[in-house]
């Protein structure tokens, strides 16, 4: 996937992001491994820092370490959108990770979108998303609504998984101030940790009855890190 014209940086970043203005701490180095609980890990400029869930690291949502200047991740990349019309326009989002336990005692990963733009398109501006954060969400559960920050709602870790599916909302959008998608969500958005860690999702937008209507895909890559990672 080539992104031609990266739309934001990371000094604007806060004009679209709802992020939280302290950021969690991170441990420096690589994950111990060989733990019981899981490992996130990230490596930014050749540095590398992880949480491993113990004390204040469980249930405590972070985004990039203070030392590489805090702010949310940021993933971006090529995405279509098909309304009546269709565009294809470059898609950005920010956003933090955490770890956490649900009221079974089990370990779960939570993502929190916190802003989202497109752009790149003649039109692409135009079109505003919003109603954050947004959550991704175990697609098994049902109904699929609400969309919270609930940890018995988040994806179920699995040491052995190479990528995370989940459903996310709730999203809105409007396109020269007309409404077209209003709180709906998405279905299997896939989350891939690791190098150049991405989501990928081609759906759909459902209401809270998982009537349909409105289609997005997109193929976005991390963007302000080298790796994301779920050990």
């Amino acid at each position: 996937m080539k992104i031609t014209s990266p739309p934001l940086t990371l000094l604007g970043l806060a004009a679209w992001s709802l992020s939280s203005i302290t950021t969690a701490a991170w441990d420096t180095g690589t994950c111990p491994g060989g733990g019981s609980v899981p490992c996130i890990e990230t490596e930014i400029n050749g540095n590398t820092y992880h949480f491993n869930g113990t004390g204040g690291h469980a249930d405590i949502w972070h985004g990039r370490p203070a030392a590489e200047g805090g702010g949310d991740f940021v993933f971006e990349g090529d995405a279509s959108f098909d309304c009546t019309i269709g565009l294809n326009c470059t898609l950005a989002w920010s956003g933090e990770i955490k770890k956490c336990q649900d009221s079974n005692g089990n370990w779960r990963i939570g993502f929190q979108i916190n802003g989202a733009r497109m752009s790149n398109g003649a039109l692409c501006s135009s079109f505003v998303l919003s109603n954050f954060p947004w959550y991704l969400k175990e697609p098994s559960l049902t109904p699929h609504c609400p969309f919270v920050d609930n940890c018995d709602d988040f994806i179920p870790y699995d040491a052995t998984a190479s990528s995370y599916t989940a459903n996310l909302g709730r999203i809105s959008l409007t396109a020269i101030g007309i409404g077209l998608v209003n709180e709906e969500h998405l279905h299997s958005v896939a989350f891939t940790p690791g190098l150049g860690a991405s989501f990928d999702f081609s759906s759909n937008f459902y209401d809270c009855d998982e009537s349909s209507d409105c289609s997005f895909e997109g193929e976005l890559m991390i963007y302000n890190a080298t790796s994301l990672d779920i050990q």
